[in-house]
C-alpha cells in the first residue's frame, strides 16, 4: 500500500495553496468528519502513476497537535482545463466493517494463440464491478490471455478474485478472441493449419533440394 504525505488546511485558501505548489483535497467517509488537506502536488502527481482507482491510499495527515493515519481511495479529481494539472482532489475513507462496492481495472497479460492465428483481442469490460470489504478489494485485475484459441473468452466465474464479488453474471464474458471480420473461427483455423502445412512442405523441399545437391557435388568429384 501506497502512503501520502498531507497536512490539515484552513478552507477558502485553495487558491494560495496551488501557487505554493500543493493541491487542496478533502477526506471524507461515513465514520468521520470532512477533513480539508493539502498534499504536494510533486507528490500527488508520482501517485497518479502508481495506482487504479481501486487502490488503497494510506494517508498520512499531519495537524497542529498530531498526525494520523488513514486508509482511503481515491474518489474524485478535478483537473485544470489549461495545464492538465489536478486542481482539487476527494478521498473516501470508507467504514472498514462495511462492505465497498468499486470498479477494478482488467489488466490483459500474455499473448493469445488466436491472435497468432489471425484473431482480434476484444476486451469488452476495462473495468469489473466489486463488493467487498475494503481491505479486499484489488488493485487490479490480472486476466492471462495465453491460453485463447480463436472464438474463446474468459468469463467471470473463471475468474480468481479472492474474497470480494464480482457485481456482473457468472456467464458473462471479459475478455474474448474473435475472428477477422468476413472470416468465421473455423476458417480462420483451417488458413492457420493450412499455413503450417505450407511451412512445412517448404522446410521438406529445401531439405531434399540440398540433400540433391550434396549428391551431385560429389558425382562430380568422383569424375
Amino acid at each position: 500500500m501506497l502512503t501520502l504525505e498531507a497536512r490539515t488546511r484552513t478552507v477558502g485558501k485553495a487558491n494560495a495553496l496551488r501557487r505554493e505548489g500543493s493541491v487542496p483535497a478533502i477526506v471524507y467517509g461515513p465514520s468521520i468528519e470532512s477533513t480539508p488537506i493539502a498534499i504536494e502536488r510533486k507528490a500527488i502527481q508520482r501517485l497518479f502513476a502508481q495506482i487504479t482507482r481501486s487502490s488503497r491510499i494510506t494517508l498520512s495527515i499531519a495537524g497542529e497537535d498530531e498526525t494520523k493515519e488513514m486508509d482511503v481511495f481515491l474518489k474524485v479529481v478535478d483537473y485544470d482545463p489549461v495545464t492538465d494539472e489536478p486542481k482539487h482532489v476527494d478521498f473516501y475513507f470508507p467504514d472498514a466493517t462495511h462492505p465497498l462496492k468499486l470498479d477494478v481495472p482488467v489488466k490483459v497479460v500474455g499473448e493469445a494463440k488466436g491472435i497468432k492465428a489471425g484473431g482480434i483481442l476484444n476486451v469488452l469490460f476495462n473495468t469489473i464491478p466489486v463488493l467487498g470489504m475494503p481491505a479486499d478489494i484489488p488493485h487490479l485485475i490480472t486476466i492471462d490471455v495465453s491460453d485463447l484459441d480463436m472464438g474463446e473468452g474468459v468469463h467471470v466465474r473463471e475468474i480468481d478474485l479472492g474474497n470480494v464479488e464480482p457485481m456482473l453474471p457468472p456467464e458473462r464474458t471479459i475478455v474474448t478472441v474473435i475472428a477477422p471480420r468476413g472470416l468465421t473461427a473455423e476458417e480462420a483455423a483451417a488458413e492457420e493449419e493450412a499455413a503450417a502445412e505450407a511451412e512445412g512442405e517448404e522446410g521438406t523441399a529445401g531439405e531434399q533440394g540440398a540433400a540433391a545437391g550434396a549428391a551431385e557435388e560429389t558425382a562430380t568429384e568422383g569424375e
